[in-house]
């Protein structure tokens, strides 16, 4: 069979000592792919397994050497992606504390250099973190949500992170000259992040507040954001106004760096507002929106890993989930402990899992 022709999304997953998983690999279905299997058979690791090769990193855990299974050394991923036509081969190791990324045969030193290829997010259990959590979490959802559809947004923000680093030197050590020679670059760029943030935000949130209103038809949703300096000023206006206090505080307290999106529900921080269930399905939605413009907008076709939600939702929501799943333009990789609380309609390929073994049955 010829890999390079087809859909674009990942082909081919092998896996070796990562977590709960006996070594093995998968080919996946270009739409949707369902691994069933008890508690604690590891069908989380697998799709621990699958954001490791997107990402470079696992979504459970910062400590990348926790991945790797009990008693080995390394953990390594490896994948065929299928992009514009084109096969490539991607590998992932970790090591020593130290990991390495090969892209087609050669290192790559950046993550950029290889994520674009699989945009990826996860919904799982912990879903509603995007909104629980701080700015941090919303601005990195941001981050990547921005790339994944203008990848020359990596330049502008790493631009914008070398001034704001410099002027913070210039800030602790007193330097008021050098502090304000970095500003015009902290404005500039930081006026480029900026639109295309929000230029993103406007494609994703209302789309994700259309899809959470279908499931929370009694709130009114709405959402804000926060560009990380007071609205309507230029940002080298504020800069220069709050550097007296930015120098007494040794570090800059505006800029996108402080930026931030809230969801409100019914006038009210949806996270103070609405049930843990609720919030849950509201992220779902965000995720859902995000995919979606990512399908139609983004350079390579996105991953969705979706953790045993389903099981978390009433058998209605349940259902109109799985159904947006299956007719999203996303390739899909979905456990369930019971094959039957998922409603899948449609072709999908079935994959058990059990004691770290992963088995097609079928598709």
């Amino acid at each position: 069979m010829d890999e390079s022709a087809g859909v674009d999304g990942l082909t081919h997953c092998r896996w070796q000592s990562v977590r709960h998983l006996v070594a093995g690999a998968i080919d996946p279905d270009p739409r949707l792919n369902v691994f069933q299997g008890a508690n604690a058979a590891g069908k989380t690791s697998l799709l621990e397994a699958i954001h490791f090769l997107a990402r470079s990193r696992s979504f459970i855990t910062h400590r990348t050497a926790r991945l790797i299974r009990t008693g080995e050394t390394e953990a390594l991923v490896s994948g065929r992606i299928r992009a514009g036509g084109q096969l490539h081969r991607l590998g992932v190791q970790h090591r020593s504390g130290e990991t390495r990324v090969r892209l087609d045969g050669r290192d790559v030193t950046a993550l950029s250099e290889s994520a674009w290829l699989l945009p990826v997010q996860v919904l799982n259990t912990e879903a509603q973190r995007l909104l629980t959590d701080g700015p941090a979490t919303r601005r990195a959802f941001l981050n990547w949500g921005v790339f994944h559809v203008e990848p020359s947004y990596r330049d502008e923000w790493r631009r914008y992170q070398r001034a704001l680093r410099q002027r913070n030197v210039a800030l602790k050590s007193g330097n008021r000259r050098l502090a304000q020679a970095w500003e015009p670059e902290m404005a500039e760029s930081a006026a480029r992040v900026d639109e295309r943030r929000q230029r993103f935000l406007q494609c994703v949130l209302p789309n994700a507040l259309a899809i959470a209103g279908a499931w929370l038809p009694s709130v009114r949703l709405d959402w804000r954001y926060r560009t990380g300096w007071r609205a309507g000023e230029t940002l080298d206006t504020v800069l220069a106004a709050s550097r007296p206090q930015e120098l007494a505080q040794g570090f800059s307290l505006h800029g996108p760096h402080r930026a931030d999106f809230r969801v409100t529900a019914d006038g009210v921080e949806a996270t103070s507002y609405l049930s843990r269930g609720q919030q849950k399905l509201l992220v779902a939605a965000i995720k859902l929106a995000l995919t979606d413009h990512w399908t139609g907008a983004a350079t390579q076709r996105p991953l969705l890993l979706v953790d045993d939600l389903p099981a978390e939702l009433d058998r209605a929501h349940r259902s109109d989930l799985v159904r947006r799943l299956e007719v999203g333009g996303a390739q899909v990789f979905l456990t369930a402990i019971e094959g039957d609380l998922l409603p899948v309609e449609g072709a999908a390929r079935w994959f058990h899992v059990e004691h770290g073994r992963v088995v097609t049955t079928s598709g």
